[in-house]
């Protein structure tokens, strides 16, 4: 109780009880204060309760400012993500009064990086806006007969159903989509709401640019997708293979879009080189190092294990995900959730006779060990492997297809010469090595030849490396330079116990760099800005 009220006690103060952020806070550079009539050219920052996006929202801001006399907006999406699960406690910490507290302690760290509260996802002022929300959720969601139908669902004319389904997997949490459940109608009710205030502040404040971190979920999506459509310029800092990518109205998602990898490597000048590279850093990956490329995962798929392996001499392995992760991080997604996606694939590889096994991911969160779990109570008799179990290991025991649904798996099986299946438009798409479903249908019949294909294990190997110049190193220096440091404040970020002064002093070099100095260009090349030096900075 009186840790409670302790805790409590603790909102009401200016900044987020964490000293790490505190200490950050002072030693990012100060936005500097102007004066002057309001010149109406803005830009919408997201105020993510991040302190590896604050940093990096704050040296943009800063260098666009240094560039352009504009005002900053800021977007607070802190709703239902407030907590992770259901029941009285969970529900406290998502009640205004809380998450209001909580949300204007970050607001004022922010003041870094924004002049002004552009809009909230939640707040008390348009109550009939929301009541009437509420009802047309209630209204949709009883009428829910599939998660087809829910996938489908657009609101106010921007598609959200893909959000909604990421939102309710991960902070009910659970790891299939359950219609009936009124933890969905409540995503339903928030993502309305977003819906209703993103039109409305993009419609009236006509900001030129909105910076993003992620595209998934209800909380980044649904302002991405209205801003997109009412025709601001949006860049999302989701991917570590980009810094910064640029949205459209047919490319929403933060992830690269990787459709034309194949074709556009054939333009590249001195492959050579780069392919060197590529198997230099595939080979660190392989003997269970972190390469660029998986510099967000915790722990290697490929640490070197005494663990038994088992026979999978041609056997199909199948490899999980993160049930609780956001499956639509990638368009084209055949099934709605990872749950509905590994039964079907099971009861399709055992109705074709095929030994099947199961690895589940290195990275999953405390609670996938549930889910594996009720995975066996639906198949008693499935062979699971352990996760100590390197992939390579698998490949030298003699597996002969891989089978996931847009994993980093499918380029280093066919670095190692096994093939893949896959079930969304993920980043190897384009090439052999990885045959893609685009319906369930289509997918059943993959899984059903999965020993079938001749296997070219020179031009897999090939394809590999190909596949990985594309999607990592086939940026100009100064962008890959860029990136590459845009990693390492990543890791800094994700270190357990990060020095807060280096990390801040990495980011200080980071915006020292040629490369970002040509990205705050890029961000304002063709936007009309007003030429007045002044106006009044405000933040609510």
């Amino acid at each position: 109780m009186l840790n409670g009220l302790r805790k409590l006690y603790q909102l009401t103060h200016r900044f987020p009880n964490d000293d790490g952020v505190r200490q950050l806070y002072q030693l990012l550079p100060t936005l500097p204060t102007k004066d002057g009539a309001g010149l109406g050219a803005r830009v919408l920052v997201q105020c993510v309760q991040s302190s590896y996006f604050l940093a990096l929202f704050t040296h943009i801001v800063h260098a666009l400012r240094q560039r352009a006399p504009i005002e900053v907006d800021l977007f607070v999406p802190r709703s239902f993500d407030a907590a992770v699960g259901t029941g009285w406690q969970f529900d406290l910490l998502r009640a205004f009064p809380i998450n209001r507290l909580h949300a204007n302690q970050w607001i004022h760290i922010y003041d870094k990086v924004a002049t002004r509260l552009g809009y909230r996802s939640t707040s008390l002022r348009h109550p009939l806006g929301d009541l009437i929300d509420a009802f047309r959720s209630w209204r949709l969601w009883r009428c829910l007969d599939s998660t087809s139908e829910l996938e489908a669902v657009s609101i106010g004319g921007v598609l959200c159903g893909d959000l909604v389904i990421d939102s309710y997997l991960r902070f009910r949490p659970s790891p299939r989509v359950q219609l009936g459940d009124l933890f969905l109608l409540r995503v339903l009710w928030q993502a309305h709401r977003d819906v209703r205030r993103a039109q409305h502040y993009f419609m009236t404040a006509r900001p030129l640019l909105y910076l993003t971190s992620y595209t998934t979920y209800v909380q980044h999506g649904v302002a991405a997708r209205v801003a997109l459509k009412e025709g601001v310029r949006v860049y999302s800092f989701g991917n570590l293979q980009d810094f910064g990518k640029k949205l459209g109205p047919q490319d929403s998602f933060h992830t690269r879009d990787a459709l034309n990898y194949k074709r556009d490597f054939e333009q590249l000048v001195d492959v050579d080189s780069l392919l060197i590279e590529a198997q230099r850093q595939l080979d660190l990956r392989m003997s269970g190092g972190v390469d660029t490329a998986t510099s967000y995962m915790a722990a290697s798929a490929y640490t070197e294990t005494t663990q038994e392996v088992p026979d999978v001499r041609d056997a199909v392995v199948v490899f999980l995900h993160d049930f609780y992760d956001s499956p639509h991080v990638y368009p084209d997604l055949v099934f709605p959730d990872f749950w509905g996606w590994i039964c079907f694939t099971i009861d399709v590889l055992r109705a074709a006779g095929i030994r099947t096994f199961v690895k589940p991911h290195p990275n999953q969160i405390a609670l996938g060990g549930a889910v594996i779990d009720e995975l066996l109570v639906k198949f008693p008799w499935l062979d699971l492997i352990s996760p100590d179990v390197t992939n390579r290991q698998l490949v030298e025991a003699g597996m002969s297809c891989a089978v996931t649904v847009y994993g980093t798996v499918a380029h280093e099986m066919a670095y190692l010469g096994v093939p893949t299946i896959a079930c969304a438009r993920h980043p190897h798409v384009a090439f052999d090595f990885c045959r893609t479903a685009r319906s369930r249908t289509e997918y059943a019949a993959l899984l059903r030849s999965a020993l079938a294909p001749s296997v070219n294990r020179d031009k897999f190997r090939e394809q590999a490396l190909q596949f990985f110049v594309m999607h990592n190193l086939s940026l100009p220096p100064a962008q890959i330079e860029l990136r590459d440091a845009l990693v390492k404040c990543w890791k800094m970020y994700i270190d357990p116990r990060p020095n807060v002064t280096e990390f801040a002093v990495c980011f200080e070099n980071l915006a020292s760099l040629p490369g970002f100095a040509v990205f705050v260009d890029g961000l304002l090349d063709g936007l009309i800005l007003p030429t007045a030096p002044n106006f009044t900075d405000q933040v609510e």
